[in-house]
């Protein structure tokens, strides 16, 4: 990179980071666009200070909840990491972090996780257990495991990063307010009510102190403090949600995620206090704006378009799709006959997923006449493999475990496809383009075993 290119990239990150900083991520956004530009004209594509500049544009569209477009970067930037410094460098701990972090943000606890623990492994390589840089983390991965019911070991790991936070930057840092928010909201899982607002007031007061009363940061705390007390003080509740509500339209924009949750949550406490008009209006308002993430399933898990590695034997790519939306792409030559990708994600019953399944909007694969595979909930991104009539992946069920097997030598750049199957009573539009398409997804031969997702 010529010595201009250099100082302007740096100037843009520069201003970049000081208004995110500020939650200002629409005025960060093109800013860092430019960069990302800049450094690949001058630099090329595979650049490992290129990755760190996606990484950084990808971590801006997280919190303006552009999921799939942060997912796509972070992981072009973590293939461009791993080539240039090694799978055990502390920038390929910082990816998987971010890839965690973007999961945790989509609601799909499962799906992060794994990230979360390799970001975890690399950093302790790298720089042993007591540094500070650990403690991020931590408690990513604690995020992770609270929802998952995990909560010793997410109790263990929150405790932890707080002390080698405090030891590192002492007790007023902003990092130590994110392991007080998080250890509160372990606190209040587990019922301990008094202990859980003691740490969010604590936290609240660091954030105040470090960032202002305007940050969305700050939101965040009076969200989750206001949603703490709403049951016993719904009035002190309402003041506080409605002030967090106020921070997040002005740093995130209205029809932020963010914006929603915290109107659903106002919602509840103004029927609390008996003002039922008005909590119907904002559940109104909540949910038109929640019905806008680009979600997978009912309980708005949001897509990320991620693959975990772990489940993976070739480099896949998810990218836009010609047949829909997302699939996956070969990111190298597959010989046939191989393990591509593992399917994998909740096991549900049959039964309750027949009762709500939407086939234009199922990642589900059946197993058996009493369980299927919701991929929606820590799939592997074999959910994203798209239809064909004429696939070059088959379906192989082996002690449970589903994998996608080549069925034929599929070229690098090639998109990945599998035949779904449906039932003959299941009507949807076949979109492949396959010489031999017959139109629908479906198949006259009955009990025929599927891998139904979105169409």
């Amino acid at each position: 990179m010529s010595s201009v290119a250099r100082r302007r990239v740096r100037l843009l990150l520069g201003r970049a980071t000081s208004l995110q900083r500020e939650a200002r991520y629409r005025e960060a956004q093109p800013l860092l666009r430019e960069a990302v530009e800049l450094a690949e004209r001058a630099l090329g594509p595979d650049h490992p200070d290129l990755a760190l500049t996606l990484n950084e544009l990808a971590v801006c569209y997280k919190e303006l909840a552009r999921f799939v477009d942060a997912g796509l970067l972070l992981q072009r930037a973590l293939r461009i990491a791993e080539r240039a410094r090694g799978s055990h460098h502390p920038d390929v701990a910082t990816i998987s972090r971010n890839l965690a972090a973007l999961e945790h943000a989509a609601g799909n606890w499962m799906r992060g996780e794994p990230f979360a623990r390799r970001a975890l492994r690399i950093r302790v390589r790298a720089l042993g257990r007591r540094h500070a840089d650990v403690a991020g983390d931590l408690m990513v991965l604690a995020a992770l495991l609270l929802p998952q019911k995990k909560i010793g070991e997410a109790e263990r790991l929150y405790r932890r990063a707080l002390r080698l936070i405090e030891d590192a930057h002492g007790p007023r840092h902003h990092l130590v307010a994110v392991a007080l928010n998080n250890l509160a909201a372990l606190h209040q899982t587990r019922g301990r009510r008094a202990d859980a607002e003691t740490m969010y007031r604590r936290a609240l007061e660091i954030d105040l102190e470090v960032f202002g009363p305007r940050h969305s940061k700050v939101a965040f705390e009076l969200n989750n403090l206001g949603t703490l007390v709403g049951a016993d003080r719904p009035q002190e509740a309402a003041v506080l949600v409605r002030r967090a509500l106020a921070i997040f339209r002005r740093a995130l924009g209205r029809t932020h995620p963010n914006v929603g949750v915290c109107l659903e949550n106002y919602a509840s406490i103004l029927r609390r206090l008996g003002r039922r008009r008005e909590a119907a209006a904002s559940a109104r308002r909540a949910a038109g704006i929640l019905s806008r993430i680009e979600a997978v399933n009912d309980d708005a898990v949001a897509v990320t378009g991620t693959i975990n590695p772990e489940r993976a034997r070739f480099d896949l790519r998810v990218k836009r799709s010609p047949i829909h939306r997302l699939g996956v792409f070969a990111g190298e030559s597959i010989p046939s006959g191989r393990k591509v990708i593992e399917f994998t994600g909740e096991r549900v019953r049959l039964a309750e997923t027949l009762r709500t399944l939407n086939p234009r909007l199922a990642y589900a694969f059946m197993l058996n006449r009493q369980w299927v595979l919701d991929g929606a909930i820590g799939g592997s991104g074999a959910e994203y493999v798209n239809h064909s009539c004429e696939p070059n992946l088959r379906a192989d069920l082996d002690a449970g475990r589903i994998w996608y097997l080549s069925a034929r030598t599929i070229a690098e750049g090639e998109e990945l496809s599998v035949d779904y199957k449906y039932a003959k009573r299941v009507d949807v539009r076949c979109r492949c383009g396959a010489p031999t398409c017959r139109g629908t997804m479906s198949v006259s031969r009955r009990g025929a075993r599927g891998s139904p997702r979105e169409s």
